[in-house]
C-alpha cells in the first residue's frame, strides 16, 4: 500500500467519517499526533471502516479495531480481521475500494487548473471558468440533475470529487465585502 500524508479534512472527505469523531481520536491518542495532525493511509482506512460500520463505540473497542486493522495492513496483504466471535471486518475490500478512491482522487486532483488569472486563483476544471467548489457544493445540495444538463462536459468522476474536493478543501477566510454601490 502507498504511503499517504492526509489532513482531517482529506480524511473526513474521502472516509465519510463526520469531523468530530476524527477530531476525538486525535485527542485520545489513536491517531494523528502530528501538529496539525497527518493521517496515513492506515488511519483512513480506519477512519473508512468505523463510517461503514455506523455505530457508537468506546475508545478502547476503537483501539482495538485500530490495532487489529494496523497490523493487518503492516502484514502486507490485508485479509479479513475477526474482532470479536461475531464481528469480522472484510478490511481487503475496505482497503482496496480507500486506495483506489484515494488514487483515482490524487490523479484526478492534479488536473484541475490553479491559476490566479481565473477566478481569482479559485480551483477550476481545465480548459473552463468553471469552480470545482461550486459544482461541489450543488452535489451536496442534491443538485445533480441541474449539474448534468448545465455541464454535460463534466464526467462521472469530475462530479464525485468535486463533492470530495470541496469537502477536503473548503474555502478559508471571510467572503468578500461588496463594493458600495453595487
Amino acid at each position: 500500500m502507498a504511503q499517504a500524508v492526509l489532513t482531517v479534512s482529506e480524511v473526513v472527505a474521502i472516509s465519510g467519517m463526520e469531523e468530530g469523531p476524527v477530531r476525538k481520536d486525535v485527542e485520545h491518542g489513536l491517531v494523528g499526533s502530528d501538529s496539525p495532525p497527518t493521517f496515513s493511509l492506515t488511519d483512513l482506512v480506519y477512519f473508512r471502516t468505523l463510517a461503514l460500520m455506523n455505530i457508537q463505540l468506546g475508545v478502547e473497542d476503537r483501539r482495538k479495531i485500530y490495532t487489529l486493522i494496523s497490523k493487518a495492513l503492516k502484514s502486507g496483504k490485508p485479509s479479513n480481521v475477526d474482532v470479536s466471535p461475531v464481528l469480522e471486518l472484510k478490511l481487503a475490500k475496505i482497503a482496496k475500494e480507500v486506495t483506489d478512491t484515494l488514487d483515482r482522487f490524487m490523479a484526478w486532483k492534479n488536473k484541475i487548473v490553479i491559476n490566479p488569472k481565473i477566478l481569482g486563483g479559485e480551483p477550476v476544471f481545465p480548459k473552463s471558468r468553471l469552480s470545482v467548489r461550486h459544482i461541489g457544493a450543488l452535489v451536496m445540495n442534491g443538485g445533480l440533475e441541474e449539474i448534468r444538463e448545465d455541464y454535460p462536459y463534466l464526467s462521472e468522476q469530475d462530479i464525485e470529487f468535486a463533492k470530495l474536493y470541496a469537502l477536503a478543501y473548503p474555502k478559508r477566510g471571510r467572503p468578500r465585502q461588496a463594493s458600495p454601490g453595487c
